[in-house]
Formats: C-alpha cells, structure tokens, sequence
C-alpha cells in the first residue's frame, strides 16, 4: 500500500488557494482545457501568487501519489547533478469538498511559479515557424540558448521514461530553455504494480515534441547538435546522486514499486552512459 509522506502544511487550505480554473507554472490562466478534481478544487490551483498545487487524484490503478512523486524524486535528481529543473514537493493539503459536504485531506504536488514569462514550444513552433521534421530540433537550437540544457533534459527523460513531453511542457524562459518541469508522468505511473518487472527496460517512448524514442532522441541531439549535457555524466556517480534522492521519497511508493523503481533506474543510468561513451 503506498504510504503519504508526513509534510501537512497548516497554511495550505481551501481558504487561500485561488481555485476555479486551470494554470501553468506562469501563474497565468491555462490555454488548454479544465481538469477538475471533485468538489471546488481543480486539479491545479495557485497559491499566494508564487506557488502553484497540484492535487493528486485517485486512479484506477491505486497509484495516486506515483505522479507528485515522481516530480519530487527528479528535482532532487537533477539538483544534485545541476540540471536545470522546476521545485517539487509532496505535501498533504486541506479542503472542502461541496460534493461530499466534508473536509477532505489529500496529497499535492507543490511547485514554484516561474520568476520569467514561459513561453511553451508549441508557441515557439508557431511563431518561428518551425516544421515536425527531423531538422527542427537542430534549427530550435540555432534559434536560442536551450544547448547543453535541451540535451541534459533529454538524457533525464530516458533515464525515468518520461512519457509525456509534449510540447506545452518544454518551454522558453527569457529566451532560454525552461528548467525541467510537468515530469511526473514517467517510471511506468499508470501500471498496476503487478505489472512491473525487468521486461520493461526496452519500452521506450516517443518524446512527443521531436517524435523520437527516447534513447534516439538523445543520442541524435547529442552527435548532431551539441555534443555536451551541461555536467561531467558518470554512471557511478549519477547513480548514487539518484539512491540518495530516492532514500527521501521511496516512503511515497509501494515496497514493490520501490523497489521497480529502483532496478529500473539504475539500469538506465547504465545505459546512458554508454550512449555518451559511444559518441
């Protein structure tokens, strides 16, 4: 059974989370559609004008906290190799539900808004006039300053199989790559536990922005465009940086998802490094 991390904030209630609407990480009304939670609160709300909640909502899978988590568990990850990345945390909120007339207590992922105006890649697209070909990504990175950051998030991607970079969760802040963020759709989140094990080490997606597998992706950025992810990667090294991080999270997750999560990674740590030492 997942546990929920002991991180209650008293100030975090209904009373003082703007709700009705959706955001993104701006703090500026979304573009997309609405993802309503039950009762008043959305699934996104934002908070004092800086910070921005995303309550977890119950799934068919039982892994209700697998998303907040996994945003977590990067950020750490990346703060510790110095990959630019959006703050995360999961935390326990308050509300009232008007459906089940009740005060509900749930978990949330808890994120800073960007100090810059983001502008998402489906805009850039739009504006630069960029084509879904195989030379986008080259001309994207001739256009701005996103190398070596674009090549550290891709590398990020594959090592947690991100499933879900889609092109309004990659962005530009002034004119240069966003941190990473919107990360927690990723280490198989929407299988049931029972489902996890060794086989899925080969199941790599398509980054939704660029159309490539991941591991494909990564390893076309990195010999045609920019040859460098910002750091000095070593398996060994990243490896431990993620053991560390995780010891602060695996409390969030099923023993058995813990310990999935745990293999999966480790394996591919091990694979991105001989996808650089290849190169």
């Amino acid at each position: 059974m997942t546990k929920i991390l002991n991180r209650y904030i008293k100030k975090i209630t209904h009373k003082n989370i703007i709700t009705g609407t959706h955001f993104d990480l701006t703090g500026q009304k979304y573009h997309g559609g609405t993802t309503l939670s039950s009762g008043t609160l959305p699934k996104w709300d934002i908070l004092n004008k800086a910070f921005l909640i995303k309550r977890c909502s119950f799934d068919d899978y039982g892994n209700y906290l697998t998303d907040a988590a996994n945003e977590e568990l990067i950020y750490l990850f990346c703060k510790s190799l110095g990959v630019p990345c959006a703050y995360y945390r999961l935390i326990n909120i308050k509300y009232f539900d008007d459906e089940a007339k009740k005060e509900i207590y749930c978990p949330a992922a808890l994120t800073e808004i960007f100090p810059g105006p983001l502008v998402h890649y489906r805009i850039v697209r739009m504006r630069c006039k960029l084509g879904q070909i195989n030379d986008e990504l080259i001309e994207f990175s001739e256009r701005f300053t996103v190398q070596p950051d674009l090549n550290a998030q891709f590398l990020v991607d594959y090592i947690f199989n991100q499933q879900d970079r889609h092109s309004k969760n990659i962005g530009l802040v002034n004119q240069r790559l966003s941190p990473l963020f919107d990360s927690g759709a990723c280490l198989f989140y929407d299988e049931f536990d029972d489902n996890l094990n060794s086989g899925l080490i080969n199941r790599i997606p398509r980054h939704k922005t660029f159309s490539k597998p991941l591991d494909e992706l990564l390893t076309f950025s990195l010999r045609y465009v920019n040859r460098s992810v910002g750091f000095e990667f070593d398996a060994a090294e990243a490896t431990e940086a993620f053991m560390v991080s995780f010891l602060q999270m695996s409390a969030a997750y099923s023993l058995k998802r813990a310990e999935f999560i745990k293999y999966f990674v480790r394996e591919r740590i091990k694979n991105a490094g001989q996808i650089l030492a290849s190169l």
